[in-house]
């Protein structure tokens, strides 16, 4: 039976993508690299006015792009089980009568779970990428704090949604601008606006927003469309609902409001494994390996991950909080 890297590889990808709200919109840039260390090189290219001068006079310099180059180490995100010959003998295959359990099935059970637990982990990363801040799975334990990493402050902003008179509109003008003048000469495709749960169900039953939500809720309908979302200022608002560790992976008073369309803006790379076949190979998303046991009872089973995510220009996201 053929539990190799290259054959488990293969089947542990082509299995079901579990559905991922920042993994399904498409704001990340997916690549496979080489190495396990990736380089983020930033060049500057603000643009200044020329100023007039007499004619046959000395111009003003053109100038030079500053270029800093920041490296990146990749996360190791390893799961290890074993299949043990006694966890198939005798056991049943689900939804028949008397037919064996295949150890394959059994094998593609484990692989399953084990997709789960890596793609929850890397839309846990996505979220992290967002806010500019990737934790471990602990919570607690930074990977990569990208506000430090570019010496920047984050870029935040208050709604006030709990007065009834605030001009939310106004307010998604001011980050919409704020974003475009963040993101310099790169114009974006638009802005999507991230909510917690609270933030959310304030900002739709807020007196400025609330007659638009319903009008578009009752267009989607009419639609069969079944997404729950908003287009206000210049901004598709959508709620988030990912929980990790038990707390909300968005705070339910904060939204995250990003510019779509910008190149290089959200970045995510994949390592390759730890293998010797691996080495110098292009990275994949997932991987994974059996090892027959010396004993001949079972395989010990193995599935990694490499990956990173990163926010290249932490400003250029905003924090949007609810008071």
């Amino acid at each position: 039976m053929d539990f190799s890297l290259q054959t488990l590889t293969a089947a542990i990808n082509e299995l079901p993508h579990i559905p991922s709200q920042l993994g399904d919109s498409g704001l990340f840039e997916y690549a496979g690299v080489a190495t396990t260390t990736v380089h983020v090189e930033k060049q500057g290219n603000t643009l200044s006015l020329v100023a007039a001068k007499a004619r046959g006079s000395a111009g003003a310099p053109i100038g030079r792009n500053s270029r800093d180059l920041r490296p990146f180490i990749v996360p190791h995100l390893p799961l290890n089980d074993a299949l043990l010959a006694d966890e198939v003998q005798g056991v049943r295959a689900f939804g028949s009568e008397n037919a064996p359990m295949p150890v394959q099935v059994k094998l593609n059970e484990i692989m399953t779970k084990g997709m789960g637990r890596l793609d929850y982990t890397l839309e846990h990363m996505r979220v992290g990428a967002l806010k500019g801040i990737v934790y471990d799975a602990d919570g607690t334990t930074v990977l990569h704090n990208f506000f430090t990493e570019f010496g920047v402050s984050q870029n935040t902003l208050s709604f006030v949604l709990g007065t009834s008179t605030t001009k939310i509109r106004a307010k998604c003008n001011q980050v919409v601008t704020s974003l475009t003048r963040e993101l310099g000469h790169t114009m974006a495709r638009g802005f999507v606006g991230f909510c917690g749960q609270t933030f959310w169900e304030d900002l739709i039953t807020h007196d400025a927003v609330e007659k638009t939500y319903l009008n578009q809720a009752a267009a989607n309908e009419l639609r069969g469309s079944t997404q729950d979302a908003v287009n206000f200022g210049g901004i598709l608002w959508v709620p988030y609902r990912g929980i990790a560790n038990g707390a909300d992976m968005i705070g339910a008073e904060d939204a995250y409001v990003v510019p779509r369309g910008v190149p290089g803006l959200l970045t995510g790379r994949f390592a390759p494994a730890d293998y010797i076949e691996t080495v110098n190979t292009l990275g994949l998303p997932i991987y994974a390996k059996g090892i027959e046991m010396r004993n001949g009872k079972g395989w010990d089973i193995e599935m990694q991950s490499n990956p990173i995510h990163i926010l290249t220009r932490p400003r250029a996201v905003m924090k949007v909080t609810r008071s």
